[in-house]
């Protein structure tokens, strides 16, 4: 086979394996959602490297072991309940090392469930491949908007009543789905 022919194999295997690193920057984007909403700390260490940095806004800024530590012994225990959601993203890859930014709308009910937060942000991420594996290296989280307001606990109930969902290992979702449970991102 010529090197013309070549060509058009080597560019697909290369599409290929940037398909395949941008589907699992949307898995570490993802499973950060699920490890705060359910207060998962294998989950959430498992999408960074390391030696990966963190920089959380003004409010945390260190090793993503400090991180974790920060947003569930101290940070997520304010609030009865969050829930994160992944909007936009977009990344790019270049070899082994990748950027991506990703926007996020993220709720907060307070713990005495009368006041509610919801906040938009943006993620600046830096991605590695290390011995085939991509994992997150820097992050740094900027807030786009925030509002607070008071909850309606009324929309809670009759129509709209339904099981609430749990920021510990009792959500619901882990009796409804074998195969996601706690622990580290595979």
């Amino acid at each position: 086979m010529t090197v013309e022919e070549q060509t058009p194999v080597a560019a697909m295997a290369a599409a290929l394996d940037e398909l395949r690193a941008k589907d699992r920057f949307h898995e570490l984007e993802v499973a950060y959602c699920r490890g705060i909403d359910r207060r998962d700390p294998e989950l959430l260490r498992s999408i960074f490297f390391p030696d990966a940095t963190v920089v959380h806004g003004y409010m945390n800024e260190g090793s993503a072991e400090d991180w974790v530590l920060w947003i569930l012994e101290d940070f997520a225990t304010k609030y009865e309940m969050t829930t994160h959601y992944l909007l936009n993203e977009w990344y790019r890859v270049d070899g082994d090392r990748a950027e991506g930014e990703t926007h996020r709308l993220s709720y907060h009910r307070f713990d005495n469930s009368s006041r509610e937060l919801i906040a938009a942000s943006r993620t600046f991420n830096r991605y590695e491949r290390r011995n085939g594996q991509w994992r997150i290296v820097y992050r740094e989280v900027i807030r786009d908007w925030i509002h607070e307001r008071p909850v309606d606990k009324a929309l809670y109930e009759g129509a709209f009543a339904m099981e609430i969902s749990q920021p510990g290992p009792h959500d619901r979702s882990y009796q409804a789905l074998s195969m996601f449970g706690r622990g580290p991102l595979q």
